[in-house]
């Protein structure tokens, strides 16, 4: 189905994207429309029984679709947004640049209200407000929901960043 029709600009789940028509077509408009695909990979094992290399993410990935990582149904199945990101880490073998992308996706491609702190991809360049600390970006952030968010993950990232360099973690 074409996302011209359906004006999606999110996916969830994301898991059946094998059973497009066509699929590589579908991939070069959700990249070039920026439409993001919510990944639950524990939610799609245990309702589709897809999982590991048969799970679409890496074609995601692959084809530049921006994408997050997801968790659904805390509630029910007792499955937190950690316990996706360790799967992720362990079953699909996602990187540490991998994981702050998701990580950036999940504020960047959300309803909160605001611009973003990003000029165009997250992780990117910087809008001209904020590309030098100071009292312009301050104002920027104070006006934009979107990008404070982003921008206290980017000062997360940091203080995380120097711990793990420091060894600042217990085995």
């Amino acid at each position: 189905m074409s996302l011209c029709v359906v004006g999606a600009s999110r996916i969830g789940h994301g898991y059946a994207l094998r059973y497009e028509k066509d699929a590589r077509g579908l991939l070069a408009q959700m990249a070039k429309k920026q439409v993001m695909v919510e990944i639950n990979l524990s939610s799609n094992e245990i309702t589709t029984n897809i999982r590991g290399a048969e799970h679409p993410l890496r074609t995601y990935m692959t084809a530049g679709v921006p994408w997050s990582l997801s968790a659904d149904d805390e509630g029910v199945m007792r499955i937190d947004l950690t316990h996706e990101y360790v799967r992720a880490a362990t079953e699909q073998n996602l990187t540490y640049g991998e994981l702050k992308t998701s990580a950036r996706n999940g504020i960047h491609y959300s309803f909160v209200a605001g611009l973003s702190l990003w000029a165009a991809r997250p992780g990117g360049a910087k809008v001209a407000a904020c590309r030098q600390d100071g009292q312009t970006c301050e104002s920027f952030l104070n006006s934009n929901t979107k990008a404070a968010i982003e921008a206290q993950l980017e000062r997360e990232f940091v203080r995380f960043e120097a711990k793990a360099a420091s060894g600042g973690f217990p085995n």
